[in-house]
């Protein structure tokens, strides 16, 4: 058998292989995105509110969805929190905000989002406190909240932050069970709906 018969037949090899090469490199990386999503929870941590109170970040009890942003962010970030003001106005009517259901907003960039700041943040985005909680801390303590979640941020010289564009639905256990997009990717009529199953489940 010539050697160009011998390449032949290891290049069909290879081709009928390759299809079955792919689906395990899939069913690979779909097994290690779902083990490091079970692994994402908010860590034993504790924060401060606006108001200068301590609060411990793994909170037993309700359901929360948390959003990570920082206040000169140009897009993304307001325009998440705008749609978590509208989730809450129906979260609100529904019975189940700040009962079985809170909010978390956590600041990636305390160097500059004070607790002054970030309470203009909230006055101009309207924010009600009913069940929503704006966190702030040291830099090595939110690096370390954002490791816990699977959330990257990398600041440039400009003071510029990029990040993920995930929000964080957590269940009473503080583990991460669904994550959600930011900016036009905040389906509020699909979270809403998750949150309020979640109600009903008493997850």
């Amino acid at each position: 058998m010539s050697e160009a018969s011998v390449n032949a037949i290891r290049l069909k090899r290879v081709l009928l292989l390759l299809p079955v090469l792919v689906l395990v490199a899939l069913v690979s990386s779909w097994f290690w995105a779902d083990s490091q999503q079970a692994k994402a929870a908010l860590p034993s941590l504790t924060l401060e509110t606006l108001d200068g109170k301590p609060y411990p970040l793994a909170s037993p009890g309700k359901t929360r969805l948390v959003e990570l942003i920082y206040t000169r962010c140009p897009d993304v970030c307001p325009t998440t929190t705008f749609k978590m003001v509208q989730l809450q106005k129906r979260l609100m009517d529904a019975g189940v905000m700040g009962k079985s259901v809170e909010f978390l907003t956590i600041t990636i960039d305390p160097h500059n989002d004070t607790a002054d700041v970030l309470q203009r943040y909230a006055d101009q985005l309207q924010i009600q406190t009913q069940g929503w909680t704006i966190l702030r801390g040291d830099e090595s303590t939110i690096q370390s909240v954002t490791r816990s979640l699977g959330f990257v941020a990398r600041k440039s010289a400009d003071g510029f932050i990029s990040h993920t564009t995930s929000t964080f639905l957590v269940n009473a256990n503080n583990e991460v069970i669904r994550t959600f997009g930011m900016g036009d990717d905040f389906n509020t009529d699909l979270i809403y709906q998750e949150l309020v199953s979640k109600n009903k489940e008493g997850l």
